[in-house]
């Protein structure tokens, strides 16, 4: 290509581009295609595979759930007292709570915790 010369890709490499941060990254070859005809522009599978290349955009892709719950452990479990009788002859005498770990990739896990009672009398 000569100095003067736009490149034809240019439109739909910006195309590609904010396509891609609209979608976070999600996109890959296929929806990226198929979200280009939608908007007008023929384009198909490997196409826009190279008009990704070309603007330098990547899938993110997911990562793996991974357990973080040790259920191998020595360490003393707390005695199911409960054993799912919910109905209580007293309010407030029965308490839960619940514990979730939240991974963040660009953070240390968070700790996300809760804790409630319950007040429903049985009749």
């Amino acid at each position: 290509m000569h100095e003067n010369q736009i490149n034809p890709d240019f439109e739909l490499i910006a195309k590609v581009r904010q396509i891609h941060s609209d979608t976070r990254g999600s996109y890959g070859s296929r929806r990226m295609s198929g979200q280009l005809r939608d908007d007008g522009y023929d384009v198909g599978r490997y196409r826009a595979s190279s008009l990704m290349k070309k603007a330098g955009v990547y899938v993110k892709l997911q990562k793996r759930f991974k357990r973080i719950t040790d259920s191998n452990h020595n360490q003393p479990v707390a005695p199911n007292l409960l054993n799912r009788q919910f109905e209580v002859a007293r309010s407030d005498t029965v308490w839960c709570a619940d514990i979730t770990y939240l991974v963040r990739p660009e953070k240390f896990p968070f700790l996300l915790s809760s804790a409630g009672f319950l007040t429903h009398l049985s009749s």
